[in-house]
């Protein structure tokens, strides 16, 4: 986990500003009260830097705090599941260029806990009363 944080430390910002460009212009993050561009660099920086954090990374319950940040900002109200794992796609596969494929494992292992954390928390809202 050592070297991919390495490697992710010496690409963040091609990967963030990769990730903000492909999101800015997106209904991801647009209808809120800031400029859809800064809420997903918000995001995309705090989720690097999340698994950038190899202890915080694997603990579910400080990825759980901020999947379910991520989730409340991610629109279309009916579809957030789905959008949400969207993002999450797209946002793994942005970060998982610039490195070699040994360490494509810690990338896959992060993103599968964020996007079953994503799972979860609609499950979680289905079972609620309105």
């Amino acid at each position: 986990m050592y070297s991919t944080v390495e490697d992710l430390s010496r690409h963040r910002l091609r990967i963030i500003d990769d990730a903000v460009a492909a999101f800015k212009d997106t209904e991801f993050f647009s209808g809120l009260d800031r400029p859809s561009e800064d809420i997903a660099r918000a995001v995309c920086e705090g989720l690097l830097d999340l698994l950038m954090e190899p202890e915080k990374s694997r603990d579910p319950h400080v990825v759980r705090r901020f999947m379910e940040w991520a989730y409340n900002l991610i629109r279309k109200k009916s579809a957030k599941t789905d959008r949400t794992i969207e993002f999450l796609n797209i946002f793994e596969g942005i970060v998982k260029r610039p490195l070699n494929n040994a360490e494509d494992k810690d990338i896959d292992e992060f993103f599968e806990l964020c996007r079953e954390i994503v799972k979860q928390k609609h499950a979680e809202l289905i079972r609620s009363p309105p």
